[in-house]
């Protein structure tokens, strides 16, 4: 835009063209960076960016007359002259070029920005590793399965030095026997069928992840007894068959006079009865318990078990690969609170057993 004399006598109203970097930064939004291009919304104004979560005026672009020369543009629509450059007004004494998008349906102010979407938070990580760390230093030992339904010796209170003994549970598997004594009996025992106590249903093993499962076992060893050995833990790394190096956290609940030294027993739905069967009456299972007296089942029919012991019959055929006695190398170690808050039973030793590596 070119004044002449003639030009300013008739406009009347000697005002100066002021320049501005962008037009935001009266309202108090930052101009937007240079190489932030892309356009969030447009009103009256200009045009509106979005950096580091705040609104911000974009860099100038020649819309509206005379931005290529350094004036701002008018916030109205209001003309008050027009030359070759295009339309002009006049806003606090000073030309203002009028804005290409006038005209047009004027936009109200951006909303109030509302604060970014947090970001997710990260998945916890667990505590029990993928890749627990070996077994050293420990002692030789082999591995069989069962499953009676029997009360395990542990739950007799003159059986273990701990302060409470193993859980008993009533004939439904889930009701514990306050007071447990020998006036209720062993179910294994044959006695009262409503008043005798069962091996409580949640003494199933079950999968931590893919190589560490905890769970429960009848043991003997070579050294100590029963009352020394009840309610202790041991880590189990197998070291045989298709579970070679995965690890087993278990609990002692039962001890027995047919089990050989650094002998364990693993608790499983479907493992075999042995030389007892409960289950018989717990559940009405045949006379040799599900499958072969000895041993159990021989492949995965745990769904003719009943539905509360399915689980842990699963876990033999998952986790377990359906290894047949593996071998192992074993330690004694804390017991988790996980097997206690199941069993209620907790070693008066416990504390001076060597801590899980997780």
């Amino acid at each position: 835009m070119k004044l002449t004399s003639t030009t300013c006598i008739a406009l009347a109203v000697a005002v100066a063209k002021v320049s501005a970097d962008c037009f935001s930064t009266s309202m108090g939004y930052p101009c937007c960076s240079p190489n932030n291009t892309k356009v969030e919304y447009v009103d009256t104004d200009g045009e509106w960016g979005i950096e580091n979560g705040n609104w911000c005026g974009m860099p100038p672009k020649v819309t509206c007359t005379g931005q290529n020369q350094g004036y701002q543009c008018c916030n109205s629509c209001n003309v008050e002259y027009t030359d070759g450059d295009g339309p002009w007004g006049v806003e606090n004494g000073q030309w203002c070029g009028i804005k290409s998008t006038c005209g047009n349906n004027p936009q109200p102010y951006p909303p109030q920005q509302q604060d970014p979407e947090p970001e997710p938070e990260p998945e916890p990580q667990s505590k029990y590793p993928l890749n627990p760390p070996p077994v050293t230093g420990g002692q030789t030992g082999k591995t069989t399965r069962y499953w009676d339904c029997c009360t395990a010796s542990c739950s007799w209170s003159e059986n273990t030095n701990a302060p409470h003994p193993v859980n008993v549970c009533k004939k439904d598997g889930i009701t514990r026997i306050d007071g447990f004594s020998w006036r209720n009996g062993n179910i294994c025992d044959n006695k009262d069928p409503n008043n005798a106590g069962y091996m409580c249903t949640d003494n199933q093993p079950w999968a931590i992840n893919e190589n560490i499962s905890y769970g429960f076992v009848a043991a003997g060893f070579s050294s100590g007894s029963q009352k020394q050995w009840c309610c202790t833990c041991q880590r189990l790394e197998f070291t045989s068959g298709p579970v070679k190096g995965k690890q087993m956290v278990v609990q002692i609940t039962n001890t027995g006079g047919d089990l050989s030294n650094n002998h364990f027993d693993i608790q499983m739905p479907g493992g075999g009865v042995g030389i007892f069967n409960g289950c018989a009456t717990q559940w009405g299972a045949s006379g040799d318990g599900w499958g072969e007296r000895y041993g159990g089942l021989k492949s995965n029919q745990c769904s003719t078990l009943p539905k509360e012991l399915q689980e842990g019959c699963n876990w033999r055929f998952d986790w377990f690969k359906n290894a047949d006695n593996p071998t192992v190398t074993f330690e004694r170690v804390q017991c988790p609170k996980e097997l206690t808050d199941i069993t209620g039973c907790i070693p008066v030793d416990d504390a001076s057993a060597k801590k899980l590596p997780w």
